[in-house]
């Protein structure tokens, strides 16, 4: 049964392992890089079909993340594709641990996935009786992708929405995109959970942790309800094309 850990381990301790691995269900494996090895303990997440298996995101390179892959993967023989939500460094740092990397550009990325009118439009990838859809959702970092998976129900934003501080350096492009995220999901593709690629929110509403934390005492969960996209939707009509920091529950949107 799909599920969540009541609790992440933020991996701050000395000895434990240098990530966590919870398997969502048996297809799904989410990977979160423990906070000692790097302060921002990014999630990523396999996704595993009967062909293929997609990595999404390398964590920052601090610590060995193939080896964690390559035992979720033995026995199954299904060919590897890596690739990111988006280009930042904690996303990409592993990426010379594997020997096949999707390109971190807008062409690389749209050329890959077979996207021909970036942003607007979102393809299908096929695993093998698991079916993805590929959103480009630009203004966090450019070329960022949101994950759509058909069979799990979940919502994967990287760091465009988490239970964090939502950094926005491209405020058009950055409303347009979780506009057009909310109308895919409003258009009849139902969520269960939205997951993003931190937490830097405690459990207090509207309060998230100093810039840089190392420990995380009393963290949010990761999961975020679809409502929260709805209500980052509505926050930014809102707001208007003027950027402007806002202070949510369980996001907070900084314009940069």
């Amino acid at each position: 049964m799909a599920s969540f850990p009541e609790q992440w381990d933020d991996g701050t301790a000395a000895g434990g392992p240098d990530h966590q691995v919870h398997w969502y269900d048996e297809r799904t494996a989410i990977v979160r890089q423990a906070l000692r090895t790097n302060f921002e303990g990014p999630f990523v997440y396999l996704l595993i079909g009967s062909e293929r298996a997609l990595l999404l995101d390398t964590g920052t390179g601090h610590a060995d993340l193939r080896v964690v892959v390559d035992e979720l993967l033995a026995g199954r023989d299904v060919e590897l594709v890596v690739a990111h939500t988006h280009g930042h460094g904690d996303h990409v740092g592993g990426d010379g641990q594997f020997d096949r990397v999707v390109g971190r550009s807008v062409e690389e990325v749209a050329a890959f996935f077979g996207i021909t009118s970036w942003p607007g439009e979102i393809v299908s990838l096929d695993l093998g009786e698991r079916v993805l859809d590929v959103i480009p959702i630009p203004g966090h970092e450019g070329s960022d992708l949101a994950v759509y998976d058909r069979e799990t129900r979940l919502l994967l934003t990287g760091d465009s929405l988490y239970p964090g501080r939502l950094y926005v350096p491209d405020w058009p492009s950055y409303r347009s995109s979780i506009r057009r995220l909310a109308e895919f999901v409003a258009a009849g593709n139902p969520v269960e959970w939205v997951l993003g690629a931190h937490i830097e929110m405690t459990d207090r509403p509207g309060e998230d942790y100093p810039m840089g934390a190392d420990v995380h005492a009393d963290e949010h969960r990761l999961e975020l309800a679809p409502e929260t996209l709805t209500e980052l939707d509505e926050a930014l009509a809102a707001a208007g094309p003027e950027p402007g920091r806002l202070v949510h529950d369980h996001f907070v949107v900084f314009p940069r």
